[in-house]
């Protein structure tokens, strides 16, 4: 870890962000060294913890939440994220293959998929700044406007874990063992 930042324990943590320390615990059976890290700011965890949640009511089934968030995280070169939503798109049941492209920028073989990979990564590259044919591809993919719309919602979700992981260099967490990853290395620190 560097920055100073630290792993807390709810015994550690601010009492704001301690109670939702053990309401991930309670939901996941563990607590991610990401929110460990996140529970430095309470703000900044619930920030994270709701947005979560929210991502869940997009428009988009689990499998292609999954894409459009590694499609985020490679853009956003998080190797803490992309080992953990590798495992997390596995028990969503991703195609292996699917995953694999992702995280090697590689088309993906489903028409639609694609669409919305090659668009999450655009918003994602381009801060949003994307082209009319950028949103008609991907309504061309068999998406619309409400979709358009949601992938900001993936974008800001993970936009607060990948920057968090970037600051503190967040060590893996167990459960990621076997999906590591090696950044392709566009991104260097400012001077």
């Amino acid at each position: 870890m560097i920055n100073g930042f630290k792993l807390h324990e709810t015994a550690t943590a601010p009492a704001a962000s301690a109670e939702i320390l053990n309401c991930v615990q309670k939901a996941w059976g563990f607590v991610p060294n990401l929110h460990r890290v996140l529970a430095e700011s309470p703000a900044a965890l619930e920030a994270y913890n709701t947005l979560w949640g929210i991502a869940e009511k997009t428009s988009f089934t689990a499998q292609e939440r999954h894409i459009a968030y590694l499609a985020i995280i490679y853009e956003n070169e998080c190797t803490y994220c992309m080992a953990g939503h590798t495992n997390l798109s596995r028990m969503a049941k991703v195609a292996p293959e699917a995953i694999a492209a992702v995280r090697e920028s590689r088309p993906i073989a489903d028409a639609k998929l694609e669409a919305l990979r090659q668009f999450a990564a655009k918003v994602t590259r381009q801060r949003g700044a994307v082209s009319e044919a950028d949103v008609e591809a991907l309504k061309a993919g068999g998406y619309d406007n409400r979709a358009v719309l949601d992938v900001l919602v993936l974008a800001a979700t993970k936009l607060i874990s990948n920057y968090t992981n970037h600051l503190a260099q967040t060590p893996n967490d167990s459960f990621m063992k076997g999906a590591e990853w090696t950044v392709p290395g566009k991104l260097k620190p400012a001077v």
